[in-house]
């Protein structure tokens, strides 16, 4: 049985660059606002979040729910079916698209200061690297 799962030690304090992140994995088409219906399979569970992901609207993957991302007092949250996590989108999911919310910082520092970002990858470490 599917569930949805929240990471709470996991949280994007911005929620611009968390929009950069997700488009950066491919999802650009997101919905805003407060307390938005995430949408799943499971009818029973009810559960929103403030920044959504339809699940109609992600055509690489399969998913059973939205994905979504709750606004918390520490940040963003993200709000997954575990199903989701464990079959489509894999559990280093929320991990990747910290990696690339990070690299969104960089490039926004980056771009205030007149600089230059370098991404190098060596094995599973991503160096970023800003040059001005």
């Amino acid at each position: 049985m599917s569930k949805y799962m929240s990471f709470e030690s996991q949280s994007f304090a911005n929620g611009e660059l968390l929009l950069d992140a997700l488009s950066d994995v491919g999802f650009a088409s997101v919905i805003q606002g407060k307390d938005i219906p995430l949408e799943g399979w499971d009818k029973r569970e009810k559960h929103a979040a403030d920044i959504v992901i339809r699940r109609s609207e992600v055509k690489n993957y399969h998913l059973l729910g939205d994905i979504g991302f709750r606004k918390t007092a520490t940040g963003y949250v993200a709000v997954i079916d575990d199903m989701d996590l464990d079959y489509q989108l894999g559990r280093d999911f929320v991990t990747k698209l910290q990696s690339r919310y990070h690299e969104a910082a960089a490039r926004k520092m980056a771009k205030r200061l007149g600089g230059t970002l370098t991404r190098e990858q060596v094995g599973k470490t991503i160096k970023i690297r800003v040059k001005f």
